[in-house]
């Protein structure tokens, strides 16, 4: 299967389309057999059919984004430009528009350049409340639990802080979430990256290295927290204390040896020679878990789309058969 891709984003669309088109150039070295790039996709998963589109590691096959209601019905004026592709924007218009001609326009180049079709399979909108961090971690919780046995790279550098942090603690809750990624350069209004040039047989190895440079990952486990802090709390019940070998037990479940207690320690949980207690986050911790595992997600996604929560972009033009 290929990567969804989730990310947010305000009125500067190239916050998603130039780590994609960072993504779209390693693919670019990969196919054609330049180690770095092969490395960078070496842990991807694969498609089991052969052949398929998605049995090339790393390829972005869903872009999921989230974002306000204004930017979302076109009521901010975004700012881009390509000088790739001669694009610009500084009007109001619904920020799908400018990602998928982009998209359109990068993907054409890469045929004709490299003869490699690229395309993306889908496209969702997802409305949020970017300044509420509950609607975000609500919002992106409930899709990430829905993505559970899908591979997910998480966009760090578009979207509110809200955002980003309900982007982080939703993945650490769910376990989702493979990598957290993040590029950053100067001109934010840029649609592809300022540090390369168009992709072209001659600058591809160069155009390598320096997006590898650029690449950086958040160094983040997943641990399922939500679970193991739903498990912890099943054991306090109605108790204020348990015993800490009760909650090594629960660790030790999830394979994780009881030095990993001292991650609990204080705001979360106390301890008292051996006895352990609520510390004054720990409830808040999992009424937040409790946002988005005590639901049908499947119902929850349905009603979400038929209300316009979420909406999915027609990409015709750029879909895969």
């Amino acid at each position: 299967m290929g990567v969804y891709h989730i990310s947010g984003v305000g009125f500067r669309p190239g916050a998603v389309t130039v780590p994609l088109t960072a993504v779209y150039t390693l693919q670019i070295a990969q196919a054609l057999g330049i180690e770095e790039a092969k490395e960078f996709f070496k842990y991807s998963s694969e498609a089991e059919k052969k052949g398929s589109y998605e049995m090339t590691k790393g390829i972005p096959e869903v872009l999921v984004v989230f974002t306000s209601r204004d930017v979302i019905e076109g009521r901010k004026k975004l700012e881009y430009k390509s000088n790739w592709f001669s694009l610009s924007g500084g009007s109001e218009e619904k920020v799908e528009k400018p990602i998928v001609k982009y998209l359109k326009k990068l993907f054409r180049h890469i045929e004709k350049n490299f003869n490699l079709e690229f395309c993306l399979k889908k496209f969702y909108l997802v409305k949020v409340d970017h300044q509420n961090f509950d609607d975000c971690f609500e919002k992106i919780g409930v899709i990430l639990r829905a993505l559970k046995d899908k591979e997910v790279w998480g966009n760090m550098i578009g979207g509110t802080n809200q955002i980003n942090l309900a982007m982080l603690t939703a993945g650490a809750y769910t376990a989702t979430i493979s990598k957290y990624y993040y590029l950053f350069q100067n001109d934010v209004a840029l649609m592809e990256p300022e540090w390369i040039d168009k992709p072209s047989n001659k600058n591809i190895r160069q155009a390598t290295i320096e997006i590898l440079k650029k690449w950086q990952e958040l160094p983040i486990f997943n641990l399922e927290m939500g679970s193991i802090m739903k498990d912890i709390s099943n054991l306090f019940g109605g108790r204020g204390f348990v015993n800490i070998r009760e909650v090594e037990r629960i660790l030790e479940n999830y394979g994780l040896g009881k030095q990993f207690l001292t991650k609990f320690r204080g705001r979360i949980l106390e301890f008292e020679e051996d006895k352990v207690s609520k510390g004054i986050m720990f409830d808040k911790i999992v009424n937040l878990w409790n946002l988005i595992s005590d639901v049908d997600v499947r119902n929850v996604l349905r009603e979400w789309k038929d209300t316009g929560v979420i909406r999915e972009v027609d990409i015709n033009e750029i879909r895969c058969d």
